[in-house]
């Protein structure tokens, strides 16, 4: 390896602001101290997840802690959202249980009912894009159809002005979309053990086959909007995540 190869890696592995904010996820999801995150900087998902089963010492168990979080999200939509017990299963997609308009509402009572972290709601995706198209579309009408003499500078200038309220503006607007990776109640189910590793391994038990590796994959997923599939064991932070 060069040195300027060298330089490259140490750039590409830098602990910015995502990656601190990565590690800190992790550790208050599996209640461990990982030390110096700067010294983490490289390290493989497959190679945290056993630095991680060192550090938290769980009881081992051959639980199912998939099952257990289930079963409790099933008891907290029944309460909450008066479901029949019947009709809550692990396909049983989140949109149908959750309505658009009530949504936020019922996610806060939903974590309240679990006493545990559920993944945040985001902001829809049709209403960011708005944000971005209406405001050079409304300038441009004006210019090209009201006759209106504005010139491709100050449609710049007022597109970036405008595009910066509309975002502001969105902050009054309560957050709905469940995370894509968040399909059904199973998918939930996960996410949940992801955000919460520590509480379900202390009370129930952590399977090394099934437990701190897959929930670990999980939580980077949703940490970094990135597709579950592409966190493999071999990924690298922050270098194959594009965080900084």
């Amino acid at each position: 390896m060069t040195l300027l190869d060298a330089r490259d890696l140490q750039g590409s592995n830098e602990v910015g602001e995502d990656t601190w904010e990565l590690f800190e996820s992790i550790e208050q999801s599996f209640g461990v101290d990982l030390g110096d995150y700067h010294d983490l900087a490289g390290i493989s998902i497959q190679e945290l997840s056993q630095r991680i089963d060192v550090v938290a010492k769980y009881q081992v168990e051959d639980s199912c802690l998939s099952m257990v979080a289930f079963n409790g999200l099933r008891r907290a939509f029944q309460n909450i959202t008066e479901t029949p017990r019947s009709a809550v299963h692990p396909a049983t997609r989140i949109h149908d249980l959750l309505p658009w308009r009530t949504r936020h509402l019922q996610w806060a009572s939903l974590q309240s009912e679990l006493r545990l972290e559920l993944p945040q709601l985001n902001l829809p995706l049709w209403l960011l894009t708005l944000c971005l198209v209406l405001p050079v579309s409304f300038l441009v009408c004006a210019r090209v159809f009201l006759g209106f003499r504005i010139s491709g500078g100050i449609i710049a200038i007022g597109s970036i002005v405008l595009i910066l309220l509309a975002l502001r503006a969105t902050m009054l607007y309560p957050a709905r979309a469940v995370p894509a990776s968040i399909e059904t109640v199973g998918d939930l189910a996960k996410a949940v053990i992801a955000r919460n590793y520590k509480s379900f391994a202390n009370a129930h038990g952590s399977s090394r086959e099934r437990g701190i590796l897959p929930a670990l994959r999980l939580l980077v997923a949703m940490q970094t909007c990135i597709s579950i599939e592409k966190i493999l064991p071999e990924t690298r932070i922050p270098s194959d995540l594009n965080i900084y």
